[in-house]
């Protein structure tokens, strides 16, 4: 199957049209529309939510209102006019004149599924087909881009100002619910007035009739299109969407072709394969393999929604048809090889793991495992089942079947031709119109005893409820609840972390959520918000969006010091004013994110051996903990940027960012993060022009940099361009791993059980990929380490801000915990691929696996390195799970057989970490005059 379209060669041909948008919009303004006639047209063809609307305007609007359907293809004409359809093709004289003077334009996919040069001036109904879970138009990077053109700021400039001119055409814009709407006002740039929760008209015929019937029709619809199916027999859908052009990676190879027919005939089951019609991928192999898959092309069936209903378990990725298929009660299978990848590509309006319910999987076989639990009593099949409530709850406002009612009620209010009010005829008056919701009744901000809380009433009559919460990406508050309602839950918003308390929410966004055997945020708000909160240590501001509550936390910046406007104006201060030298020293560790690494063994020898010297940390927002006796800087604070011209000493472990100036008392140390095994700078392949100045700018402002060892120094001074010496002193913030910590004050903050056996898992981070890489399917891999295990997962710092923690039963996600050190005192085994954890761990003298099933892409593709990894590795070089999991049940002959290689990678890369390196620094801080 070819593709037939992408974004980028889709507004090549848009700019290349322009002068005939510009003929046809003056035909517009000369010709008059009339209030007699419609016009009606789907993307896909004779189908969507189109369809059933025309039909039921012909049966509702009067006899001389005509209604026309506009046909892409001579097939889709002739179709159209078999089922009784007044039909013209949309790209002829007469489908432009039809659509230059239709009053309203009832369209699924955009405004060319009509004639795209004459909709100027009409009541254009936009239906879309399905609710968005990838992100459209203004909010997807994919979709800012022109064939033959660089991707540069203004072209996307240029075609943001072009999605916003065509969404302010939109005159009517309906969804399945509240929730949904705010997604369609940012991918559209549509005014938030003309998007109404309705319904989704495409669902009806899932939804009207009662289950049994619409399950026979779709069976019915399955035989015609795809081959006789018997009643006893299991159907799967694989329903892939589309990738811009790319292949779809969930294609089966020639094994799991032949593994699939072996599982169907076995359990009497057929696999319907539903590629997208703009999808990219070859599955002809697997009809050849057995009469058992079969091909369900839009060839044969134009619309799918139809036979979800005749579908008994459905295997997808990220497409829409999920939340349609949950309308039917069935399981669904979630098949994303490219998970990663493609969020990062084209972004998604949902946690893909929250949207998953975090059992995605990557491979077929797990797919049949998945499939083999449905309607089992199973902890997995109660999930799948759960999941598919929640989907269908969370997700819809009406399931009543009757969008296409509500949404002709609300054309003709809003073009005059009707009372949007008044029944609709035929209609039950008794029937649901909605799905019933919990009310938020009572909202406070309030201290008690000191402590920050948000108080919330909220009643739930008839809904199992267990708890009340916020819930983020990275935290969680909440509160317990009464079986059969809430009453005043306090939600805390100063928390314990890690171990340390008093700290406000990490910045971001929380929707207030209420726990159960099925979660909802789904609330009907019947209380007054209150004023935004204000505290030392955040803000807080709750507001009413996606029909529910969100709580927004932020950095506590004063007025005048938010937003970039506010910025500009500091900065120019900062850089005007000439301060006052003082006795300070300037601390940032990963860009203010944690009070952590180098920076921080600095800072406490500092603290011991020049309490006279004030530290002071900049940090992003309250919810980072700084050492007793250091002074927190919120990063853009006024405070902030004066410490910053007045310290003595900068000690960063990064880039220093903001523009910094520096100035004649000043000194700038730059420790870094690790020894490199991945090429840094100017080492990496074929640096731009643009990255070759930054780096040579940026090492220009370091006075010193410090290495762990002498390769490092050598690394340093070629990728940094860096001429000045390097300290080669050993790195502080291994200075505890040689000492000695506190593991039982660490273990109870992270929560290790007593005794059990820790493995730590510390990817690197992917410059291809935001979040942290997942080749195990971590979840699981937790539970196949054995009861007695307990695995930390720990991503990069440079995956803090995206994606979600993990939670799974002997799983911790220890991504957000602040201080790689203390979690490399507590394993018993590291597991890592590119990290420079491999450095570190060295000197605590417990083995190390190397976990890398990329390899050939990341050292070749990524980065390239400094040395060869699998020649003088310390440990066992694995790339499959199987392989990773061997290792870890023989880690100790394991260990004995790398005895010599880590001794001389000790010797080579930690023969100055022997717990004195902070001192070290120091003293040469000291005996520079530094302070």
């Amino acid at each position: 199957m070819a593709a037939t379209f992408t974004f980028g060669a889709g507004n090549a041909r848009k700019l290349l049209r322009l002068p005939l948008y510009a003929l046809g919009g003056l035909a517009t303004l000369l010709v008059p529309r009339s209030s007699r006639q419609w016009a009606f047209g789907s993307g896909i063809g004779l189908g969507e939510g189109a369809l059933p609307l025309y039909r039921l305007a012909r049966e509702r609007l009067p006899e001389r209102t005509r209604l026309v359907w506009l046909a892409t293809t001579d097939a889709e004409l002739g179709a159209a006019t078999a089922l009784g359809l007044d039909a013209v093709a949309k790209h002829s004289a007469r489908g432009f004149w039809l659509t230059l003077r239709s009053r309203v334009l009832v369209v699924t996919h955009g405004f060319g599924d009509v004639n795209r040069y004459a909709t100027r001036g009409a009541f254009f109904v936009q239906l879309w087909h399905g609710i968005p879970l990838k992100k459209l138009h203004l909010d997807s990077p994919a979709t800012l881009r022109i064939r033959g053109v660089p991707d540069h700021r203004l072209v996307r400039a240029v075609l943001r100002r072009a999605y916003r001119f065509a969404g302010r055409g939109i005159d009517l814009f309906p969804v399945a619910s509240e929730l949904v709407a705010p997604r369609i006002a940012s991918a559209f740039g549509v005014h938030p007035e003309r998007i109404v929760p309705l319904g989704d008209i495409r669902d009806d015929v899932l939804l009207a009739p009662p289950a049994s019937e619409a399950r026979s029709a779709g069976r019915r619809l399955l035989a015609a299109a795809s081959g006789a199916v018997d009643d006893g027999t299991r159907v799967i859908l694989y329903a892939p969407t589309w990738r811009d052009g790319a292949t779809d990676p969930g294609v089966p190879t020639v094994e799991e072709w032949a593994m699939l027919a072996r599982w169907l005939e076995a359990r009497d089951a057929v696999l319907l394969v539903r590629a997208h019609p703009l999808g990219l991928g070859d599955y002809a192999a697997g009809p050849a393999v057995s009469d058992r898959i079969r091909m369900l092309g839009s060839d044969r069936l134009v619309d799918v929604t139809p036979v979800l209903a005749g579908v008994d378990a459905l295997v997808t990725d990220y497409s829409s048809i999920a939340y349609d298929y949950a309308l039917t009660g069935g399981p669904i299978v979630f098949l994303a090889p490219d998970v990663e990848l493609y969020a990062r590509k084209r972004g998604l309006y949902e946690n893909y793991r929250v949207f998953s319910d975090d059992r995605h999987v990557t491979t077929w076989q797990h797919v049949l495992e998945h499939l083999d639990e449905v309607g089992t009593g199973s902890e997995l099949g109660a999930r799948i089942a759960r999941h598919t409530v929640w989907l269908r709850e969370e997700h819809f406002d009406t399931l009543d079947g009757r969008a296409a009612e509500r949404v002709l009620r609300e054309i003709l209010a809003r073009t005059g031709g009707g009372d949007a009010t008044a029944p609709t005829p035929g209609a039950d008056p008794g029937a649901p119109d909605g799905i019933r919701r919990a009310r938020v009744t009572q909202l406070a901000f309030a201290e008690v005893d000191g402590v920050p809380a948000l108080q919330v009433t909220v009643e739930a009559p008839g809904r199992e409820t267990t708890t009340v919460r916020l819930e983020g990406a990275r935290a969680r508050v909440e509160a317990p609840a009464a079986p059969n309602g809430v009453r005043d839950a306090r939600l805390p918003l100063l928390v314990e972390r890690w171990g340390a308390a008093g700290l406000a929410l990490p910045s971001g966004a929380y929707r207030l959520t209420l726990g159960g055997a099925v979660a909802t945020s789904r609330l009907v708000v019947d209380a007054a918000l209150p004023p935004r909160f204000t505290h030392p240590l955040f803000h807080a501001q709750l507001r009413a969006v996606g029909g529910g509550l969100e709580l927004t936390v932020s950095a506590p910046l004063a007025d005048d010091e938010r937003g970039r406007t506010a910025q500009r104006r500091l900065e120019r201060a900062y850089r005007r004013e000439r301060p006052q030298p003082e006795n300070a020293v300037f601390l940032e560790s990963f860009y203010g994110q944690s009070a952590s690494c180098n920076p921080a063994g600095i800072a406490e020898v500092l603290r011991r051996s020049r309490p006279e010297v004030t530290r002071y940390w900049s940090v992003v927002d309250g919810s980072v903990a700084i050492p007793d006796g250091d002074r927190r800087l919120i990063e853009g604070s006024r405070e902030w940027w004066r410490v910053r011209g007045s310290a003595r000493v900068l000690v960063v472990n990064d880039w220093l960012r903001k523009r910094y100036r520096k100035r004649p008392h000043q000194h700038v140390l730059q420790t870094w993060h690790g020894t490199m095994l991945k090429r840094l700078a100017l080492d990496r392949v074929s640096p731009g022009l643009r990255t070759r100045l930054a780096v040579r700018r940026e090492s220009g402002r370091w006075d010193a940099l410090l290495a762990q060892n002498a390769y490092s120094a050598k690394v340093f001074r070629s990728a940094y361009a860096f001429t000045r010496g390097t300290w080669d002193e050993g790195y502080p913030r291994n200075d505890r791993l040689a000492m000695g910590a506190d593991t039982e004050r660490i273990r109870a903050a992270v929560g290790i059980p007593a005794g059990a056996r820790v493995v730590l898992y510390a990817p690197t981070w992917r410059d291809d990929r935001t979040e942290m890489v997942d080749y195990l399917d971590l979840t699981s891999f937790a539970q196949s380490l054995g009861p007695d295990h307990v695995l930390l997962v720990r991503g990069h710092s440079r995956t803090l801000r995206y994606g979600r923690d993990l939670e799974a039963e002997r799983l911790v996600d220890v991504t957000g915990y602040p201080d790689v050190s203390d979690l490399l005192q507590l394993a018993d085994v590291l597991v890592t691929d590119y990290s420079s954890v491999m450095f570190d761990f060295a000197s605590t003298g417990r083995p190390v696996i190397f976990f890398t099933p990329d390899l050939a892409h990341y050292s070749s593709d990524l980065r390239g390195f400094y040395f060869d990894l699998l020649a003088e590795a310390p440990g066992p070089v694995v790339r499959t799970r199987e392989e990773l999991l061997d290792a870890i049940a023989d880690i100790e002959v394991t260990r004995e057989r790398y005895r010599q290689q880590a001794s001389r990678w000790r010797e080579r890369f930690t023969p100055l970490d022997d717990g004195h390196a902070g001192e070290r620094v120091v003293q040469r801080m000291v005996d520079a005059g530094w302070l």
